[in-house]
């Protein structure tokens, strides 16, 4: 890879040149228009939708009615106003043992977020690396304000994709 400040030629995925120190990352790689929408769109642009909230002593049965009910695949648990865990349907089958058990028991506790203003990029980042199919977003305060999910992301390519397919 060769420094464009210096000229000198480095090894292949170094970060930095080793003779000037220079920051040598995004050098030679070529992103598609694609890539460039999803790193350069803020999550804002995915419309997150209001999260439905629950408190800790919630039973998993009132739960689970109160998803059925709204068609939602998600709750985040809340306490006192602050983000304490998410309860989604993966959690119910694969841990659920008594429908009358809080929510608490079974919650993922301090789930990763994101903001409004994080890339889609990022959001779907660290979707993928932790296997979610929904992420909380909160706001400065670390409050929730919003849910994405897999299914947002996918609208906001399907829209793009179409955008995109003119322009390429």
């Amino acid at each position: 890879m060769i420094c464009p400040d210096c000229g000198h030629d480095n090894i292949e995925g170094m970060d930095s040149c080793d003779t000037c120190g220079q920051p040598l990352s995004g050098v030679g790689v070529e992103t598609s228009a694609l890539e460039s929408v999803l790193a350069d769109q803020a999550v804002a642009a995915l419309e997150p939708k209001q999260p439905m909230m629950v408190a800790t002593a919630t039973t998993v049965q009132a739960a689970v009615a109160q998803m059925g009910q709204h068609k939602i695949g998600c709750l985040l648990v809340g306490q006192d106003g602050s983000l304490v865990g998410i309860l989604t349907e993966r959690d119910i089958l694969n841990k659920a043992q008594d429908l009358s058990q809080p929510v608490s028991e079974l919650m993922t506790a301090q789930p990763d977020t994101v903001t409004v203003d994080d890339s889609i990029a990022y959001a779907l980042h660290a979707m993928h690396l932790g296997g979610y199919r929904h992420i909380p977003v909160v706001d400065e305060q670390e409050r929730p304000v919003g849910i994405i999910s897999v299914r947002d992301v996918l609208r906001f390519l399907c829209v793009n994709l179409n955008v995109l397919s003119t322009v390429d």
